[in-house]
């Protein structure tokens, strides 16, 4: 019971600690995380039935990493990254394996950190900018992005990016759909207030896409689910207004989607020259970016093709069986919206990074997991 209360409190610390922002205090959690994770499988024991079905991708996503880490241009920068997949790991066989009852208590941990940071975004927008402006300002060395994100208001606390923040938001605003009563309601308008004030175009047009997703999946169009289409497309168009409008060049989309495409380009390239082993974990950098900004590309990168190749196949495989078995799942609506976060996230990634940002992805395998756990038994 004491392991489980430990989990609760270190998946609800995870989202307010940026890797990048606080990079020390980030190695100390995610070590005291790995320990965590250790105890956890001495005293309790691996769901392997639970598994079967995905053991292949899962070990040629171990081999994938032995690989990458064996090839790798910089081995001390493979071992430094390495932690963020064994955490990854280990979290979602743990997800695999609880019960009922903690499924539902990490849904709502999840889902109560959300709404702390949503809050804390929306406060941010309201209150916060003024002192921040003031500062940066003053400061040569700040990047003229951080300057435009603040001077036109795009919220990004307690993340260092807009569309950081937007990615986590869409990660969970599909949970909501599994809590029940009017409350989810207040919950889900307060994470998609949030989400806009982000104004991220992407992060909008993953959430409408997911949303169609999941409305496929229902196999129906009712009033309301047409109308909740509807909102999800306006939110899209009314984000991408806003930022057509911008002062800054930055803000504008094409701008966004110029600067990918030079982006995608460019790790193509390295893909090129190092197509089955990659550059090894931890060694992508461009010119003009830490990141890829298309987390496929950059696995393919820095972890070669059986990095990529495995990724796939685990998210395939678990999409498969789950949607496979939504007609006899005891509760379709946490079935559905742990698919559809999946979804959204998985969306997102082919125009972002949050894969690799642990304040996100930790809870994106965690989220996996539990869709995972939702699946039979082996026999």
């Amino acid at each position: 019971m004491i392991l489980t209360e430990i989990l609760l409190i270190l998946i609800f610390i995870r989202p307010f600690i940026s890797s990048r922002a606080f990079a020390y205090l980030n190695y100390i959690y995610s070590a005291l995380l790995l320990i965590f994770l250790i105890i956890w499988f001495i005293f309790k024991d691996l769901p392997l039935s639970k598994i079967k079905s995905l053991k292949y991708p899962l070990v040629l996503f171990s081999l994938a990493l032995i690989i990458s880490l064996v090839f790798s241009i910089n081995k001390f920068n493979g071992l430094a990254e390495l932690y963020k997949y064994i955490n990854g790991f280990l979290l979602l066989l743990i997800a695999v394996s609880l019960g009922d009852e903690d499924k539902i208590r990490l849904i709502r941990t999840i889902i109560l950190t959300s709404f702390i940071i949503s809050l804390l975004a929306i406060e941010q927008y309201f209150f916060g900018f003024g002192h921040i402006l003031n500062y940066i300002s003053k400061e040569k060395s700040i990047s003229s992005f951080v300057l435009d994100y603040v001077s036109q208001k795009r919220v990004f606390f307690p993340f260092i990016t807009p569309n950081t923040l937007a990615g986590y938001l869409i990660l969970i605003i599909p949970l909501v759909l599994i809590i029940k009563g009017k409350k989810r309601w207040i919950i889900l308008l307060l994470l998609s207030f949030a989400l806009f004030l982000t104004k991220s175009v992407g992060a909008s047009l993953s959430l409408f896409l997911g949303v169609l997703f999941y409305l496929l999946l229902r196999k129906g169009f009712s009033l309301k689910r047409l109308a909740l289409l509807i909102i999800a497309a306006m939110g899209c168009i009314f984000v991408f207004i806003l930022r057509e409008v911008g002062r800054s060049e930055h803000m504008l989309p094409i701008f966004s989607i110029a600067r990918r495409l030079d982006y995608w380009r460019d790790t193509l390239e390295i893909i090129k020259a190092h197509p089955i082993t990659g550059i090894g974990i931890g060694n992508f950098n461009l010119s003009l970016s830490r990141y890829a900004h298309n987390s496929y590309l950059q696995i393919w990168a820095e972890m070669g093709i059986l990095g990529i190749v495995s990724i796939l196949w685990l998210s395939i495989a678990v999409f498969k069986h789950a949607v496979k078995n939504i007609r006899v799942s005891l509760d379709k609506n946490q079935l559905f919206g742990l698919i559809i976060a999946n979804a959204v996230f998985l969306i997102h990634n082919f125009v972002d990074f949050t894969f690799f940002l642990p304040e996100v992805n930790l809870i994106w395998w965690v989220i996996l997991g539990l869709t995972a756990g939702t699946l039979p038994s082996a026999p």
